[in-house]
């Protein structure tokens, strides 16, 4: 393989953040940082799936030069599990590889890079890692439903689909915006919540944002009879 670098380093890994789906959302950071990888390590949530990662960053990629490992996701989330992937990063990279892991958003926002971060150093006191930061899905999605999360002293809580309804419930009756990240199946029960909140006309809806076929629906209450599944999709929530 020719080395997109001079001289011998140690191993590095560079998580990039590719934001959500968008292709012209990519910083010139996370480019350059994808120009200069000898290995993409793009992440499938599992085996076999698609990784929406690598098709963001395609046009980047130089199949003449560059490795792609397709890393599935662990079955289970806990932190140890993560020990596997981390020893096939290490494999990969072997004595002074410089590698890339691929991750939708932003890697430090609602993502698994953390629990990569923590097995590598685990595995490997100092391994170097740096990490190029993307475009999120909540402000890439406020952006394309030209909702304002903040303003002056207002305070916004980012809260995840899979907590429970209860948390859900004490954020937004302590915030001024919420976003309601991988609504997915959850949604129905999202909206009745809204809905006995008195916020349900105040929330906006947004499905696989940057992607082909986005969608964005101001009227949610629509959506009440027949609740759309999907795991790419969120509320925000503002009081006006």
């Amino acid at each position: 393989m020719t080395r997109s670098r001079v001289g011998a380093e140690l191993p590095r890994l560079v998580g990039v953040g590719v934001g959500p789906g968008d292709p012209e959302l990519l910083t010139l950071k996370a480019v350059r940082s994808i120009r200069e990888a000898d290995v993409i390590f793009a992440p499938t949530r599992r085996a076999g799936g698609r990784s929406m990662a690598l098709e963001i960053v395609a046009a980047h990629l130089d199949a003449g030069r560059q490795r792609v490992e397709i890393v599935p996701f662990p079955e289970s989330r806990a932190g140890e599990t993560w020990d596997g992937v981390a020893r096939h990063i290490l494999a990969a990279l072997g004595d002074d590889g410089h590698g890339v892991f691929l991750t939708e958003g932003d890697p430090m926002l609602f993502g698994s890079f953390g629990r990569l971060m923590a097995a590598l150093g685990t595995l490997r006191p100092g391994f170097s890692i740096e990490i190029v930061p993307g475009v999120s899905s909540v402000t890439a999605a406020a952006a394309a439903a030209g909702v304002e999360l903040t303003d002056y002293d207002d305070r916004l809580a980012i809260v995840p689909a899979t907590t429970t309804l209860a948390e859900v419930d004490d954020a937004l009756r302590q915030f001024s915006c919420v976003v309601i990240l991988k609504v997915g199946a959850g949604l129905g029960d999202l909206l009745r919540l809204l809905d006995r909140h008195g916020l349900l006309d105040q929330a906006v809806y947004v499905r696989r944002c940057g992607w082909p076929e986005q969608e964005i629906v101001h009227e949610p209450r629509r959506l009440l009879a027949d609740p759309p599944s999907d795991y790419f999709a969120l509320l925000i929530v503002r009081r006006r």
